[in-house]
Formats: C-alpha cells, sequence, structure tokens
C-alpha cells in the first residue's frame, strides 16, 4: 500500500532501538503482541504499552519525548503512515466503503492533546483486533495490522472528542491542516475556490497557508490547482459526451473561452482538437 510501511520485530529487554520513524507527518501504531515499551516523557510522566495493546505515536511526540525502552522481550508489528505518499490509497479506501470521512485533521487534534502519543487498549477494537490477529497466518499478520490502523485512524476521525483549543492547536502544526485542504480541492474543482476560502478553512492565514503549500506540494496553489483541474478536463474530455462547456463548468471554469484558453496554453491545443485526437481510430474496410 502506497504511504505504508509495516515492520515485524523483536527486541531484548532494555533495548532503545525501536523501530520508530517518527517523520514529519507520520502516524505509527505499535501492535505489542508479547512484552512492554515504556515511554518516557519530558514532564516526567511515564506511558506504557503492554501486551495486546497499540502504542500510537506522530511525529509530534518527538517534541514530548526522552526515552523509548522495552520492559521485557518484546515483539510487535509496526504500522508507518506517511500522510502525503498514503493519501491516495487512504481515499481509495473511504471510497470503497461508502465515501466515508477520514478526518485527519481531527485525528492530529486528538494526538496533539495527548502530546503525540497515546495507548490505545484494552477497549473492544482492541481485544477484537488481536483476537483475530492470533488466527492469522504470519504472513497475513502485517496486511491485518494495515487494516486494522486505517480502521482506528476512523474511530478516532469521527470520535466527539475534539480539543476546546482546537484552531490553535491546527495552527501550530499547519501541515495538516494543509493536507486536509488539497483533499477539499480535489473534491470541489468544480467551485471558484480563493486562498482566502481555503485558508480560513484550514484556520490558518492566508500567508500561511500559501507558504506551507508550496513547501509541501512544490508549486503555488494556484499552479497546483490549474494543473489538477487541466487533468480533469483532459478526462473528461476522453472518457464522456459532456459539451465543452459542460467540461468547463465541471473543472471550475465559467465560460468556455477562458476554459478553452487555460487548456490550449496547458496542451498545445483546443479542448475539440483534444477529444479528436483522443478518438479510437475507426478500422478501415476495403472492398
Amino acid at each position: 500500500m502506497p504511504g505504508v510501511q509495516v515492520c515485524l520485530f523483536s527486541l531484548n529487554e532494555g533495548s532503545d532501538s525501536l523501530p520508530l520513524q517518527m517523520e514529519t507527518l507520520h502516524f505509527e501504531a505499535l501492535f505489542c503482541l508479547t512484552g512492554a515499551v515504556t515511554l518516557t516523557q519530558r514532564n516526567g510522566s511515564v506511558l506504557r504499552a503492554g501486551s495486546r495493546q497499540v502504542l500510537l505515536l506522530t511525529d509530534l511526540s518527538c517534541c514530548h519525548l526522552t526515552g523509548a525502552r522495552t520492559e521485557t522481550p518484546i515483539e510487535g508489528i509496526l504500522v508507518a503512515v506517511d500522510a502525503r505518499n498514503a493519501r491516495d490509497s487512504l481515499k481509495a479506501i473511504c471510497s470503497m466503503l461508502g465515501n466515508i470521512a477520514l478526518n485527519t485533521r481531527q485525528v492530529r487534534c486528538w494526538m496533539e492533546a495527548r502530546s503525540g502519543c497515546a495507548v490505545e487498549g484494552p477497549t473492544y477494537w482492541s481485544r477484537a483486533a488481536f483476537a483475530d490477529l492470533d488466527r492469522l497466518p504470519r504472513a497475513e499478520r502485517a496486511r491485518w495490522c494495515v487494516w486494522k490502523s486505517v480502521e482506528l485512524l476512523y474511530l478516532l476521525s469521527v470520535s466527539e472528542e475534539v480539543p476546546k483549543d482546537r484552531a490553535s492547536m491546527i495552527e501550530k502544526e499547519p501541515a495538516f491542516a494543509v493536507e486536509d485542504i488539497l483533499w477539499y480541492m480535489e473534491e470541489h474543482l468544480d467551485e471558484p475556490l480563493t486562498i482566502t476560502e481555503l485558508s480560513r478553512r484550514a484556520c490558518l492565514s492566508a500567508t500561511t497557508f500559501k507558504e506551507n503549500f508550496r513547501r509541501l506540494y512544490g508549486l503555488p496553489v494556484h499552479t497546483w490547482l490549474r494543473q489538477q483541474r487541466m487533468k480533469r478536463a483532459a478526462d473528461l474530455l476522453r472518457e464522456s459526451s459532456l459539451s465543452v462547456l459542460g467540461v468547463a463548468q465541471s473543472v471550475g471554469y465559467s465560460s468556455a473561452s477562458q476554459f478553452t484558453a487555460s487548456f490550449r496554453q496547458h496542451y498545445g491545443m483546443t479542448p475539440a482538437q483534444y477529444r479528436k485526437m483522443s478518438e479510437p481510430a475507426q478500422p478501415r474496410l476495403f472492398g
């Protein structure tokens, strides 16, 4: 699954070499099969994940942890989800399950309220997850943990618990807010999308939104948006019977002339020429 890495591991007691990645925009779930791991936070508090519990981590925890060590020999499965590279995979899964909502921003807020690390279990979810895991062949356990990690992301994203100071939390981590807005933009290419409206939705200033978008995706917002609209338009011209005006309106243009000018600039031909070129060749009959 693109954007997801899985590691099956075992470590001796006292080891501090847990295979955590803790990279930017990462969500990691460590399924503890046997043994236990203890995390020490900068404020002196200790978090312990034992057998048949799941340790949840994000890159936020790097700022709050001073150490992570195993108490006993430990065996586990670590699932690391890169939010940027896994976006399309997660979107496909959500679509397959009836377009369920996966609110990664709320998950981020939930994790930040816990200093970036939390323990899940024992709960109904964790008991079921580990009970079924025990019945699987070892070769299938990694796939199962990936699936359960996505399920857990969904459960956290629809949780009613939302930190009171949500806006300020999002402001601290603008990358996740921008990630959510990118999903929104892709689903609303037919609407007039402005920096003012998008930054408001992200709870960021316009400047912060534009700077973080360019840092994450390498393009200004408007350039990225134009490219996505042209890509969608090309798909519609090839695969639908919409008129040129209909295609234009489907990708956010109010007039066919404006759309045609942008399409010609991007592809070097008019929409009508592109559609004609994309038509399958007709077989020639010889009498």
